[in-house]
């Protein structure tokens, strides 16, 4: 028993009941001995306990355990200092679990006395309590003013056990964001139904301010980013692992002769977007998703298009962006290529799209000397928007858009006339003729012209067309939120970053895609938010956006290369501003998606995105794609209505959608329903009695009276409580 009567001194007036209580509040490690019991009201009693402990760690060590086992938060109200006769540590503690609540009267004095067994100064304390070795002494004064709530939760100190596994984290190269993440993720496993309530405790489920000060103040700089062969080591592991669970060669690493990292990845999607998508041997499209630069690391995609949009062909990963890097990684990634590489075109694709870099264009040239290299029109046209708006180059703000919209009809120019007209006209602009730091820059990028204007290739002439829709859904895709913020990951979090998230975010957007359930992920703002954006038009695509925060600020946006000068929209990211002009004006975020495929194309792409060839059923639907955490990293399974992809449990922190079983499928009467809706609101009626509950329904209302479509609140309806 944990909680027994000291048989010298006990002073309770109902001792069973006393036991009862004291049991519910102390932790089931110790053994208390109550010395004094007395009850001051309905739960509330005044008590002294003592205990076997005789040093201070000791005594802190069930301090930490009391707190989790009454639920209660004790903070430090008076210390004493510890070179008295009597007392080697002293502390008083009062209750603070209620933020707002200064008065708790709870109170807990925490005193423990010299032992002279020990070579301390002996006590002259005739307590009896000491011949038995009861030198801790608490006076608990447990009269609460308040209950245990979720508030008190929320406040909790972050448990040992927790910082501990924090501590793992960090050294493993984790950032306090993507480690509160894991965290999340593996409590989220362990408690399964329960995880909404563990995750309300602070103690378990730390804040993100409590990672970022443990990080700065105890690991930053002794676990910042592996370096040297520790890294290799780490990395080596990591792909021989991934390849021996594929049982195919998806993954290489090689060092350059200046000792640079060089990592190739062609995972089994990949492999299958080789073989049977017809584009790959048209164009492929080499970009950076860019945000990797605090540890001088470089992702790179290999991307292809599709009618849904933009497909991966491989990626390879830098530590350096040097010509022996790009060099290295365009022949290591030949090694993990697939035989049918570029729908078995061996040589590679007849036009690799990539931006201004030397230095990855000259590898390129040397990787696929039959295609032919050209720069990406949008980056182009993004990197003249950036131009344009720098203050520097002095062009006045009510001319840059006019000379966008200029320099985008000279991109677009279809034949080599239709191209020397617009550069003419751009020239000969009254604008342009003001603006004599734009007319040398332009004359800088025409004089490249040759590398950029497609109606100047009269070889790609057939593939025209394919080459302008892939260059805007391959751009869009890389501003997908996916790929933002992959600046604090290191090498390895990288690499499994592009095995497991990327490669499941694919599989997912396949399988909507050949359930017709493509839908677009934008950044949405709520009613109340976009009521205070004042948007004025200047053009059919471009707009200034006044700022929801601050009215002395405003955005420009331009839709048509999905650009903001705000922080996210200047990073390549969609942002809240281009979110307001695209619900207030009607532009689509991402268009050239053909939602309504045949039955073939959807066949296709359910083939790539797991493998397996199997047909629609009856109503036209094939199993949805589910990822579920697991040891193993990229193994796809067949399962009784699904298709699970097992991610691995560091970083499957993907969004999934789940199918509905037959039998849930089945529509009840509408009369039961009508009946169960009613009950529903019935019962959250009755929920706004409890104060917790009344800021939550308000969210619901708010949301609720948000959505302007019927489409918007089908989705809100089937979505409900999903992410719980």
């Amino acid at each position: 028993m944990r909680v027994t009567w000291c048989t010298t001194c006990c002073k309770a007036t109902d001792q069973e009941q006393s036991l009862m209580l004291l049991e519910k509040l102390m932790p089931n490690q110790y053994s208390h001995t109550v010395c004094s019991y007395e009850t001051v009201g309905e739960n509330k009693f005044k008590a002294a306990i003592k205990l076997k402990l005789s040093s201070e760690e000791e005594a802190k060590r069930w301090l930490d355990e009391f707190k989790r086992s009454s639920g209660f938060i004790w903070r430090t109200s008076k210390t004493y200092p510890n070179g008295g006769r009597y007392n080697k540590f002293r502390v008083d503690y009062k209750c603070k679990t209620i933020k707002k609540n200064a008065t708790c009267p709870a109170t807990l004095f925490l005193v423990l006395k010299r032992h002279p067994e020990f070579g301390e100064r002996k006590s002259r304390s005739g307590d009896p309590h000491m011949k038995d070795g009861l030198f801790l002494h608490i006076n608990l004064r447990n009269e609460h003013n308040h209950h245990l709530s979720c508030a008190g939760l929320v406040r909790r100190d972050v448990s040992g056990e927790t910082i501990e596994k924090l501590k793992k984290l960090f050294e493993s190269g984790h950032t306090p964001s993507s480690a509160l993440k894991e965290l999340k993720h593996n409590l989220q496993v362990q408690e399964k139904d329960n995880y909404v309530n563990a995750a309300a405790d602070r103690s378990v489920c730390p804040d993100l301010p409590f990672c970022y000060r443990l990080y700065y103040k105890l690991f930053k700089k002794a676990y910042n980013a592996a370096a040297g062969e520790e890294v290799s080591r780490e990395l080596e592991r990591t792909l021989v692992d991934y390849n021996k669970e594929q049982g195919d060669v998806c993954a290489g690493m090689c060092k350059t002769s200046d000792n640079q990292l060089v990592i190739a990845l062609c995972t089994p999607l990949m492999k299958r977007v080789h073989a049977r998508v017809r584009e790959s041997a048209e164009v492929m499209f080499v970009d950076s998703p860019g945000n990797c630069s605090r540890l001088n690391h470089h992702l790179f995609l290999l991307l292809t298009h599709s009618s849904v949009g933009t497909l991966p062909l491989g990626a390879f990963i830098t530590t350096s962006a040097t010509q022996a890097t790009f060099s290295a990684a365009m022949q290591l990634l030949h090694t993990v290529f697939p035989p049918e590489r570029f729908f078995g075109h061996p040589d590679g694709p007849l036009v690799v799209m990539t931006d201004d870099s030397t230095l990855l264009r000259q590898a390129l040239h040397e990787a696929f000397p039959k295609a032919t290299l050209l720069f990406s029109v949008l980056h182009l046209l993004r990197a003249m928007w950036r131009w344009l708006w720098s203050s520097p180059n002095e062009i006045p703000k009510h001319h840059r858009s006019r000379l966008l919209n200029s320099f985008r009809i000279l991109l677009r120019a279809s034949t080599p006339v239709a191209l020397m007209e617009a550069y003419s006209r751009l020239m000969e602009d009254p604008v342009s003729t003001q603006c004599p730091n734009f007319v040398l820059h332009l004359q800088e990028v025409f004089e490249k012209r040759g590398e950029w204007a497609v109606c100047l290739q009269e070889q790609l002439s057939a593939v025209r067309n394919t080459v302008n829709s892939c260059e805007e859904s391959v751009t869009r895709r890389i501003k997908d939120k996916l790929f933002y913020r992959l600046k604090s990951h290191n090498l390895t979090q990288l690499v499994k970053f592009v095995v497991t998230k990327m490669e499941a975010h694919y599989i997912h957007r396949l399988t909507d895609a050949a359930n017709n359930r493509l839908r677009t992920a934008q950044k949405t703002m709520k009613r109340k938010e976009l009521d205070k954006q004042t948007i004025l038009q200047e053009d059919e695509d471009s707009y200034t956006v006044t700022s929801a925060s601050n009215t002395a600020v405003s955005y420009h946006v331009d839709m048509s290369i999905s650009c903001c000068t705000c922080p996210a929209g200047v990073m390549g990211g969609h942002c809240k501003h281009q979110s307001a002009v695209s619900r207030t004006f009607g532009h689509a975020i991402e268009d050239g998606l053909l939602l309504g495929l045949p039955p073939e194309a959807r066949k296709l792409y359910y083939q790539i995105a797991t493998g397996v060839d199997m047909e629609a059923d009856g109503s036209g639907r094939f199993p949805a794609v589910v990822v579920k955490p697991a040891a193993q990293v990229g193994r796809t399974e067949l399962c009784t209505g699904e298709v699970i992809f097992v991610a691995d449990a560091a970083d499957s922190i993907v969004e999934t959608w789940c199918e509905q079983t037959e039998s849930s499928l089945i529509e009840p009467e509408s009369g039961e329903l009508k009946q169960r809706l009613e009950n529903v609101f019935l019962d959250l009626s009755k929920k706004l009695d409890n104060p917790e509950f009344v800021y939550s329904v308000t969210s619901f209302v708010e949301s609720y009276e948000s959505l302007q479509t019927d489409d918007q609140l089908a989705s809100a309806l089937s979505s409900f409580g999903q992410r719980l």
